[in-house]
């Protein structure tokens, strides 16, 4: 397969709770002319486009038809991808393999969420209930004391059976969930594109009110609306249009059983056991012939709704060993100038645009590598490899993708 970078990369001005000023259409197009701007291309130079979003959110249908005028997508070929809080990635994979198979040069994907234009629990629920009518086929009781009442708190309810689990193999504890919270709001503080943008202490973690033990207010993540754009390109058409360029070296995605079995009877999986992530990872990093990922790999961005998944993923990807994210934590080596700088924009758990959200893990790599970033969350040191995930469908599906400052060798 051919070599593949990103070229350019495009935002809405910002991510907010709810952006009154623009309508849909609108939105998209302030994050696609970003790209274009930003890379000095026009419509004329775009081979094909892949969008996604999660449309149950907004209650509409086919937003990739109705929005083509603002996507400057007019007789382009397009496909549209929703996978969950994956999207994105998937969205970025897509693009991926139409360029390096060969089938298109130059390939724009796009990525957005207007959650203020609908009700994200509403199209969640509409997620959940399939799986539901099979557990009832399959004579689950799902109203009683081990029922969906043990989904209490919604997502963050679900989520909490995870870091439970998390806190207990790890040796970690609920303080190590305060004190990544801090770091990463405060990261966000200095990314102009974070919706949640407050220098933020321990303490400031911990005067907000429990949701669901041991799970604060404080360590959830916002809804956002939001877009980004992405544009890649192959080895020769970057020779070409780019000034600067962070290649797509390694890109692997896997998942496990459905999510809601794991909180409901029968405990398929432990919820914080992920072993799609380490699936995921091995594929992408053997792709991007990465041998030892906890010593080459420069930095990362995590998908992380809630604050404790930062410290999960970072074993689960191989980056540390089981049970030593929260020592690396408390050495500093996850802070901007650390080691191993994680969420340097600050994450999922700053904005949360669900449509974007993985894809804004790559791109934000991306930038770091082209040491393009706006604001003060640039890395200091060179970046020469990078990691980037995705966690989505229902709980059990995990996208990565591995960017470097060089194109990967050998490849055919």
């Amino acid at each position: 397969m051919r070599n593949v970078g990103i070229i350019g990369v495009g935002y809405t001005p910002v991510f907010v709770s709810k952006r009154k000023d623009v309508n849909i259409p609108e939105m998209i197009s302030e994050a696609v002319d970003a790209a274009f701007r930003n890379t000095k291309l026009t419509p004329d130079d775009i081979d094909a486009i892949t969008f996604g979003n999660m449309q149950t959110f907004e209650g509409v249908n086919m937003p990739h038809l109705w929005a083509a005028d603002h996507m400057r997508a007019l007789d382009k070929p397009y496909m549209r991808i929703a996978t969950g809080g994956t999207t994105g990635m998937s969205t970025l994979h897509s693009a991926y393999y139409h360029v390096a198979s060969g089938l298109h040069d130059v390939v724009m994907a796009i990525t957005w969420e207007k959650q203020s234009e609908g009700d994200s629990q509403v199209g969640l629920s509409g997620i959940v209930m399939p799986e539901a009518m099979v557990m009832v086929q399959h004579g689950m009781d799902l109203f009683g004391g081990k029922g969906m009442g043990a989904m209490g708190g919604g997502s963050t309810g679900a989520a909490a059976y995870q870091a439970m689990s998390y806190l207990h193999h790890s040796g970690a504890d609920p303080e190590h969930i305060d004190k990544m919270a801090a770091l990463e709001r405060s990261n966000a503080a200095l990314n102009p594109y974070a919706h949640l943008r407050k220098k933020t202490t321990v303490a400031d973690i911990q005067a907000t009110p429990f949701v669901s033990w041991p799970l604060r207010f404080g360590h959830t993540c916002p809804t956002s609306d939001g877009a980004t754009v992405a544009i890649v390109a192959s080895e020769e058409m970057v020779e070409k249009l780019a000034d600067s360029v962070a290649w797509i070296n390694g890109v692997g995605c896997a998942t496990s059983d459905p999510a809601t079995v794991n909180f409901i009877e029968g405990q398929i999986t432990d919820p914080a056991e992920q072993e799609p992530a380490r699936m995921a990872s091995s594929k992408a990093y053997a792709m991007a012939g990465i041998k030892d990922p906890s010593k080459e790999i420069d930095m990362a961005e995590m998908y992380n709704g809630f604050a404790h998944q930062s410290l999960m993923w970072l074993e689960k990807l191989g980056l540390c060993k089981e049970g030593e994210a929260h020592k690396m934590l408390d050495a500093g080596a996850l802070n901007i100038d650390g080691e191993l700088p994680t969420n340097a924009s600050g994450g999922v758990f700053s904005t949360n645009a669900i449509g974007a959200s993985a894809m804004n893990r790559p791109t934000e790599c991306a930038l770091q590598i082209m040491r393009k970033i706006e604001g003060g969350h640039q890395i200091p040191k060179k970046i020469k490899n990078a990691v980037s995930h995705g966690w989505g469908g229902m709980f059990q599906y995990v996208t990565v993708t591995v960017l470097g400052d060089e194109p990967r060798h050998g490849q055919g």
